[in-house]
């Protein structure tokens, strides 16, 4: 039979014995070569981490309080300043529109279109106040309670 072969059993105990230390040294002198292999291809396996485009929501949010307290209080001097200030407001409430994940605010439509032209249509106060309720629905208050709010 092919499997009680005592001449087949002896020689491979023999080699078991005589290699065996051989390999096992050879196999600690390359492990640490080994795991710095696995844990490199480990890392060029994952995906990198996301790096996040723009300001920080912090800062998105302390100048959209900020432009609102503005674009509520006295109106500016001039007409310049005026569509400079509903401009940059417009700006900064699209990018924290953005940075929260709100999908499509109906300004986006406005600015593209008129760009800061039109900053002064009553259709883009509109489109700015409801853009302001879809970014308070997804937790941003523009204009908080407190003394910061007067």
């Amino acid at each position: 039979m092919p499997g009680n072969d005592p001449v087949a059993a002896g020689v491979t105990i023999f080699l078991a014995i005589a290699l065996g230390p051989a390999v096992l040294v050879g196999l600690l002198v390359r492990a640490p070569a080994l795991v710095r292999r696995v844990v490199a291809l480990r890392r060029r396996s994952r995906p990198a981490p996301s790096v996040p485009v723009g300001p920080p929501l912090e800062r998105l949010v302390a100048d959209l309080r900020r432009l609102d307290r503005l674009r509520r209080g006295p109106p500016p001097s001039t007409r310049l300043r005026r569509v400079a200030l509903l401009a940059a407001y417009d700006d900064v409430l699209l990018a924290a529109c953005r940075a929260t994940g709100v999908e499509d605010p109906p300004l986006r439509a406005w600015v593209d279109a008129g760009g800061t032209a039109g900053a002064l249509d009553a259709g883009r106060d509109l489109a700015r106040l409801r853009t302001e309720a879809a970014l308070e629905a997804s937790g941003v208050r523009i204009d908080p309670p407190g003394p910061a709010a007067a």
